[in-house]
């Protein structure tokens, strides 16, 4: 056997040449068919003694984890932090290339012996980890410690979904920021469940109604299908090994129930799970009996078997004391590790649940404790174990890499061979947005071997709201003459696909996510290269689509006001007979005139408008800056000081409406604390010309306060010149998934000063002078005949 090197990974360290023969043995008590195998370690460390303030964290089980990172694309290198749980719990950020102290936490914190009974990365900072039944927060970076808030019961595990697609996106933020702390092994009355959306920072109560029946063994964010998706088992005393998961958290998924399977525990032997990256819906779950796999979420489950070879004639995994210890996974590949230290190699994809012996190590003794495992790239992993230097405090570490390639060549009788030749796309690891009523469209070459029969298919994770069109083109021609196709894939909303059945489809109210994916059918286990191709598609609104008011004529461009004076501290007045700050639109209130400074950075110049003409204001929809439409939806419109001098051109008969339609009023009435900023938006609209039986139209000369580009609705201005400042929400419901809201000012001109007559007061005025001349000219003639006649009679 050829020499190995020792590698180190700093400036300052030397490289150091151990023979491997002398070292391998005595640590090892037996070597694995390794690739490459070394022992590394840092010189800078061989004669320093450091003293670790704190206790040291210490595994609570016997056989000891790895836990990573899933986003190595994350991190500089494509390298992820992970955390080493054993007799000693080691965090690495260069994958365990350098000789590390053991990872310790201050008394003050936590009263000895510091176990740990679970732990997970959350974002690129920091790790929760499970400590005496509490829930720590360790910045690696920092290498300093906080208690979460919330928790007040105790709890043994914790467990999220990371989000790898983008490091900035808001949706994935929200993914990797939920966590789940919980205590395992309780009957469902007496489990205590605790969530965070921050991160771990903070929990609260997560509440389980109706109680299942069984023990909690398990809680996940299954992201796809449901808020949360909890392991069970059926009986209270798992006498049958049988569990099943049920779930919560929307309509269609709320207290459904999985299929019952097999998952049996021995001699308080945890059941123990990990979550390939990708968000596909795959968990793989183990005890030293069972090995399952689900490629959907936990609804349906199957035990992983193995094809047989001249090296190991099973067609499944060893069982009992010599069964699983330690799983590793990538989004496609999974490597498993039995007590009797055989390694097992296979391919996760939803038609394939097979793997393969691929070595065991050479020893003439038995193992005392389980290695970990670590995939360093595609079909390269790495076995490994800490070994304690004799002269300081740190930590060394054996490593042994194998080539799966390589190994999966050496297997006999030969494998399958892999029947593709090109799988590519260009949306692969990328995430995308479908806003309501639009779709997405991929194209991904394919190229399979001749004879082989190979062809793509296509997958989502969530069909309850993500449908799909697939159709396969021939595409011309390779080098070698191999035909070459083109998939071209549509993805839409399930709703709007005309294709699954209404109690099978999301509501529409609410966003959620999908993986799309693409794959080669029975690839079999040697397509170690050829990744299934996926997508992340949020049906949400897109981060950068936002509406804008159309300007084509505002003040400063005819000239009625100039942008240096509404920048310099342009102040205007609303008289106190025209605002209502409750937004009720009453009149005649004891308040006093109100000074507005106008915000021009805002704002902007305002538009220009004549009193006299019906106003519709256009919106325009953008998305990346770039101008998408004019909006042809359903919107309100309100002012936000107040001001109620205007009012809306059609009745609810006019607008054709069939049921009662919304108003402000209205609106503000059925909430305690009215807010017109959120009080009307998509969600509580309701388009009255849809038949409603509970809002039959029973006032069809109320006002119409629902604006749209293609209706004939307008607002009608009063006899007032001045400054309006309207807050305009699209409250269309299949519009878009987006708030989308926009702010933006209007000056109005053109009235003529009121008289002061009161024109009442004047008509009546006139009419007295009138009946008055009448009956002047009836009775005076008659009063000078009188007075004739008593002239007379004197004389």
């Amino acid at each position: 056997m050829n020499k190995k090197t020792a590698l180190c990974n700093s400036d300052t360290h030397v490289i150091l040449l151990v023979e491997f023969l002398l070292w391998t043995g005595r640590v090892n008590g037996g070597w694995w068919q390794c690739s490459e195998e070394r022992l590394v370690y840092t010189s800078d460390f061989l004669h320093s003694t450091t003293v670790l303030a704190g206790s040291y964290l210490s595994y609570n089980l016997s056989d000891p984890i790895l836990i990573q990172h899933s986003c190595g694309r994350y991190f500089s290198g494509g390298i992820p932090p992970a955390l080493y749980l054993g007799e000693k719990v080691f965090i690495s950020l260069d994958r365990f290339e350098s000789s590390l102290l053991p990872l310790t936490i201050l008394h003050n914190l936590v009263t000895p012996p510091a176990l740990v009974s679970d732990a997970t990365f959350v974002q690129n900072s920091r790790v929760l980890i499970v400590i005496n039944g509490k829930v720590y927060i360790y910045f690696y970076k920092w290498k300093t410690w906080l208690i979460s808030d919330g928790i007040n019961k105790p709890i043994t595990k914790i467990t999220n979904m990371d989000c790898c697609y983008s490091t900035s996106d808001p949706v994935c933020n929200q993914v990797s920021n939920y966590v789940l702390a919980y205590d395992s092994g309780n009957i469902a009355e007496e489990s205590n469940i605790f969530y965070s959306d921050d991160g771990g920072y903070s929990f609260a109560k997560f509440y389980i109604t109706p109680f299942p029946k069984g023990i909690l063994i398990a809680a996940y964010n299954f992201v796809s299908i449901a808020q949360t998706g909890m392991l069970f088992n059926q009986t209270e005393n798992n006498g049958n090994g049988s569990a099943y998961f049920i779930y919560s958290g929307t309509s269609y998924m709320n207290n459904r129930k999985g299929v019952i399977f097999s998952l049996r525990a021995y001699k308080n032997e945890s059941v123990l799970s990990i979550m390939p990256p990708g968000l596909r819906g795959f968990i793989m779950l183990w005890t030293k009996h069972d090995l399952v796999f689900s490629f959907n979420n936990g609804l349906t489950l199957e035990p992983i078997s193995v094809l047989p070879t001249e090296k190991y004639v099973n067609e499944s995994l060893p069982k009992y004391e010599e069964g699983i210890c330690n799983v590793a996974v990538t989004s496609s590949e999974v490597a498993a590790l039995t007590k009797n230290q055989k390694l097992f190699y296979g391919t996760l994809d939803i038609v394939s649940t097979k793997m393969v012996l691929i070595g065991e190590r050479n020893s003439s003794e038995s193992a005392t404790h389980c290695d970990v495992l670590m995939f360093d790239t595609t079909g390269m992993l790495t076995i490994f174990n800490p070994v304690p230097s004799n002269e300081t405090g740190f930590y060394n570490f054996h490593k042994c890499t194998i080539n799966l390639q390589d190994r999966l060549m050496n297997v006999r009788p030969h494998l399958q061979p892999c029947p593709v030749e090109i799988l590519s796309g260009d949306f692969h690891n990328k995430m995308y947005y479908i806003d309501m009523k639009k779709e997405l469209h991929f194209n991904i070459t394919f190229v399979p071997k001749p004879g082989t029969g190979a062809f793509p298919y296509v997958t989502v994770s969530n069909p309850h709201v993500l449908g799909f069109q697939a159709k396969l083109l021939q595409d011309g021609y390779t080098y070698d003459g191999n035909i070459k196709y083109c998939l071209q894939v549509t993805a839409l909303q399930q709703q709007f696909t005309s294709i699954a059945e209404r109690s099978f489809q999301d509501d529409l109210f609410h966003t959620r996510i999908s993986t799309l994916t693409v794959d080669i059918y029975n690839k079999g286990i040697f397509c170690i290269d050829m990744h299934p191709l996926t997508a992340l598609i949020a049906m949400d609104c897109p981060p950068t689509k936002h509406i804008r008011p159309f300007k084509n004529i505002t003040v400063c461009n005819k000239g009625f006001l100039h942008e240096a004076r509404l920048r310099n501290n342009f102040y205007y007045t609303i008289h106190r007979d025209i605002y209502d700050p409750a937004f009720l639109g009453r009149q005649h209130l004891d308040q006093d005139d109100l000074n507005i400074s106008y915000p021009y950075k805002r704002l902007g110049c305002p538009i220009l408008w004549y009193y006299d003409s019906p106003w519709l204001p256009v919106l325009e929809l953008w998305e990346d800056d770039k101008f998408v439409e004019y909006v042809s939806a359903d919107f309100v419109l309100f002012e936000i000081n107040g001001m109620h001098n205007y009012d809306y051109l059609l009745t609810a008969s006019e607008a054709k409406c069939i049921s009662q339609p919304q108003n402000w009023t209205r609106t503000f009435q059925m909430q305690p604390y009215p807010d017109p900023h959120t009080s009307w938006n998509r969600i509580s609209y309701r388009n009255c010309k849809v038949p409603n039986e509970e809002g039959p139209l029973v006032a069809s000369s109320l006002k119409y306060q629902v604006l749209n580009l293609n209706e004939e609705n307008r607002i009608i201005f009063s006899q007032y010149n001045g400054i309006y400042v309207f807050k305009v929400i699209v409250v269309d419901t299949v519009y878009s998934y987006c708030e989308l809201s926009t702010v933006f000012s209007v000056y109005v001109l053109g009235a003529h000063p009121k008289s002061q007559i009161n024109p009442i007061g004047m008509l009546i005025g006139v009419l007295i002078l009138i009946l008055g001349s009448i009956l002047m000219g009836y009775f005076f003639p008659k009063l000078l005949h009188l007075r004739e006649n008593a002239a007379i009679k004197t004389f």
